[in-house]
């Protein structure tokens, strides 16, 4: 299920470096904005890999057809999703009703649906801390890197498309921040954030274990 986006991910960063490499002939001005704009485009191929797998683990799980009780308690705030909804959306009338159709819920043999257009958020829009949450919901253990200088990339190069894509700064500007080996360095760098998500996510979803809450 997650070799199509492995296959991407490779395509799309193998795209990145394309692209970068023909700007070195460009004239000084342009090749600059050119070095801004690497991050533009190394931020779109990272964050749809982190859009595809979170979307790819959950249909892995949602295969499985656990019951609801058998999830682990990370798992039940995604596979609940529209039961919390709700009870943060009800008025005072039907909010006792609302948690005791929750807590029923939680322990009933019943299988959950789930959109998996579903994406868990602390609201930094795909900065590290995103990923922690990520893993944090689906239950892995362990940073969202291999290192943990990656971790500071991501929020570079978040911070940086931002900058761009929202026009507090121009291409050109962020660009003259960094050298063309600076830059090369954080496409490797995003590129490993985003194959280590993968191979992460895979091993941990292969293993229906992982899904299920303990028994002690």
């Amino acid at each position: 299920m997650f070799l199509p986006l492995k296959t991407e991910t490779e395509s799309r960063f193998a795209a990145v470096e394309s692209f970068f490499r023909a700007t070195r002939i460009l004239p000084k001005n342009e090749e600059r904005a050119a070095r801004g704009l690497a991050f533009v485009h190394m931020y779109a191929a990272y964050e749809h890999t982190i859009r595809t797998g979170m979307q790819l683990a959950i249909d892995t799980i949602a295969s499985k057809n656990h019951q609801t009780k058998e999830l682990s308690p990370p798992l039940l705030s995604l596979f609940l999703d529209s039961k919390l909804r709700s009870l943060k959306d009800c008025g005072t009338k039907d909010i006792w009703k609302k948690r005791l159709q929750l807590f029923e819920e939680v322990f009933s043999n019943s299988t959950p649906t789930i959109d998996n257009q579903i994406i868990p958020t602390d609201g930094t829009h795909y900065r590290y801390s995103h990923l922690q949450t990520i893993f944090a919901v689906l239950g892995i253990n362990r940073m969202p890197a291999r290192r943990t200088i990656h971790l500071h990339r991501i929020n570079e190069i978040v911070g940086n498309r931002n900058a761009i894509a929202h026009g507090r700064e121009t291409a050109d500007e962020v660009g003259r921040r960094y050298s063309r080996s600076d830059v090369q360095h954080r496409i490797k760098q995003i590129k490993s954030v985003s194959s280590f998500f993968i191979t992460a996510i895979e091993s941990h979803c292969g293993n229906p274990i992982n899904y299920k809450r303990s028994s002690s």
